[in-house]
């Protein structure tokens, strides 16, 4: 059957969803047009075809996951795959209706019953592929969990298995790399639960099995199998129960079974927390074989509406939402880009990586998200110190509040749940401690940017040096040595030209390398002859003024007797 396709593309077109369906569109009503506006479906991997690779879209996950809304929320990511042309966007488009619908709506259970055509992904019946990789509905939903806690819901989809333009490791890595990174993986499935889908999804999830080898988690969270167009309902009923009595038939292993089908079993149990099985009946006619149909709910059978409003809020309830975990600690938004880009490198390669390849990498993202929540937590922390609008700090008070910001920054890094050993973890903390020196230094300038002083000292040390230039020319005139006079006015003019220069390119941040070099220069003369000069002028100004005040004192006592 062929009524909805596993693509979804990304939109055009600012602020309003682009129509990706014909037919009547005058009908879709003004609820579900505002709902999507500005939030559409982005690609964050994209399917080099013709090299059969895979390229992370960075930006456009950027985009998603380090909104300030949403970038430290714990988060749940849903996600569907399976062979293409069996209704995946289509079904993804109900979930977007569901978690935008009120909340009157999803109470009362009207959320679905609004008229109007499917929008959300792009999504169409026929029977070629449209799109591929793996794309994201471009605004998470915020859904509290049974703790009371805001959870960032993302929506995933993937290109579907099994097409004419994909090869097996296509196909293998775009369901891998969605199960990797998914905390419910629903496995799209048309008709029946057959031992070859058993078998691809063994073949997908052979990293997981392995890296059990290496660690007592099991590598991925929930598998729901979403059995498509169930026509057996006098033997298994619709929705979860029927589900969970063809599940148990379908992975039972019996002693007559070959070997090699217990072993398959084994490894899907093996691989998952959770697996739970949902059969949908037919949709209808009209949605399989019109090439008008548009999502219009009225055209869709009863059965099928029936099934979704059990579906869906079941899997979007607060007590069954699936927080995604990795190593057992739930992660962030943040933390997920890290391992987006961690497990996309190891695909890079020309062949599927070694199971201990996905170890290490789930490892590396373990510590390189460790490194940026601790990063993170050492940058808010010092902005609080000596950020943009915090006032001037002393030097000596600055190292201390680093000292300070440091220390809880690796003991959050410590702290954290890793993968991978104390050892392998210490590149990574060397790493932080990298990167907050570098960081350290930028706001050291920032604070001495704040201090008046400093920013007056290279322009107070040329003008005092002005000063003495002319004393010293005026004493030389005076005793008649015309030559050095001459020296010190040509000293003076020198100056005066450098002091202009200086303060022309403080005011029109031009010529920025001469002002750094009399920078430079001061300091080195401040710090190698002026500052000891001045100290000893001070010490001895000291003792001049001591000396007077003694024979001030002795005379005063004099005259009093």
């Amino acid at each position: 059957m062929s009524y909805a396709s596993e693509e979804d593309v990304i939109r055009n077109g600012g602020t309003s969803m682009q129509k990706v369906i014909s037919g009547d569109s005058q009908e879709e009503d003004q609820t579900n047009s505002d709902v999507f506006s500005g939030a559409h479906a982005l690609h964050i991997i994209e399917t080099l075809e013709d090299e059969h690779a895979f390229r992370l879209e960075e930006n456009s996950l950027k985009q998603i996951l380090l909104s300030p809304e949403f970038v430290d929320k714990k988060v749940s990511i849903i996600s569907v795959a399976g062979a293409f042309r069996k209704g995946k966007s289509f079904l993804l488009n109900f979930f977007l209706r569901y978690l935008n619908a009120d909340v009157s709506d999803r109470n009362g259970g009207t959320w679905l019953d609004k008229q109007g055509p499917l929008t959300g992904f792009s999504w169409r019946g026929g029977s070629e592929r449209e799109t591929s990789g793996i794309m994201m509905w471009s605004k998470p939903f915020l859904v509290k969990n049974s703790k009371g806690e805001e959870v960032a819901v993302l929506l995933m989809d993937t290109q579907g298995a099994f097409d004419s333009q994909s090869t097996v490791k296509d196909c293998a890595t775009i369901f891998a790399l969605s199960t990797m990174l998914s905390s419910t993986q629903i496995y799209n499935l048309s008709q029946n639960v057959q031992e070859n889908d058993l078998q691809h999804l063994q073949l997908f999830t052979e990293y997981g099995r392995l890296a059990l080898e290496s660690t007592d988690a099991k590598p991925f969270q929930t598998l729901l199998f979403l059995v498509r167009d169930w026509s057996f309902p006098y033997e298994a009923e619709y929705g979860f129960s029927g589900g969970e009595n063809l599940l148990e038939r379908r992975l039972q292993i019996t002693d007559k079974q070959h070997p090699e089908h217990q072993q398959l079993r084994q490894h899907i149990r093996s691989c998952f927390d959770r697996i739970s099985c949902f059969l949908m009946p037919h949709p209808g006619l009209e949605v399989a074989s019109s090439s008008h149909f548009c999502g219009q709910i009225k055209d869709i059978e009863l059965n099928f509406q029936k099934e979704l409003k059990v579906l869906i809020p079941h899997l979007l309830d607060p007590e069954n939402l699936v927080l995604k975990r990795i190593n057992g600690q739930e992660i962030t938004c943040r933390e997920l880009l890290e391992y987006f880009r961690v497990y996309i490198n190891i695909f890079q390669d020309e062949d599927l990586p070694e199971p201990k390849s996905m170890l290490m990498a789930t490892a590396e993202a373990n510590n390189l998200a460790a490194v940026s929540s601790s990063k993170a937590h050492y940058m808010k922390k010092m902005e609080e110190v000596c950020g943009g609008d915090a006032p001037y700090i002393d030097a000596g008070t600055l190292d201390q509040e680093h000292e300070r910001c440091l220390n809880e920054a690796v003991h959050m890094f410590k702290s954290a749940r890793k993968m991978g050993g104390n050892e392998f973890s210490l590149q990574f903390l060397e790493r932080l401690n990298s990167d907050i020196e570098e960081q350290y230094e930028n706001f050291k300038k920032v604070n001495n940017g704040k201090n008046v002083f400093r920013s007056m000292f290279t322009p107070l040390g040329l003008f005092v040096s002005i000063v003495c230039g002319y004393l010293c020319q005026e004493f030389f005139q005076m005793i008649g040595i015309d030559s050095l006079a001459n020296m010190c006015f040509l000293i003076i003019w020198m100056l005066i030209i450098a002091l202009s220069t200086y303060m022309y390119s403080v005011y029109s941040g031009k010529v920025r390398e001469a002002r750094i070099a009399m920078d430079n220069a001061v300091l080195y003369a401040w710090n190698n002859f002026l500052a000891s000069l001045t100290q000893q002028g001070m010490h001895r100004a000291i003792d001049v003024g001591h000396r007077i005040a003694q024979v001030y004192t002795h005379m005063h006592l004099l005259l009093c007797q």
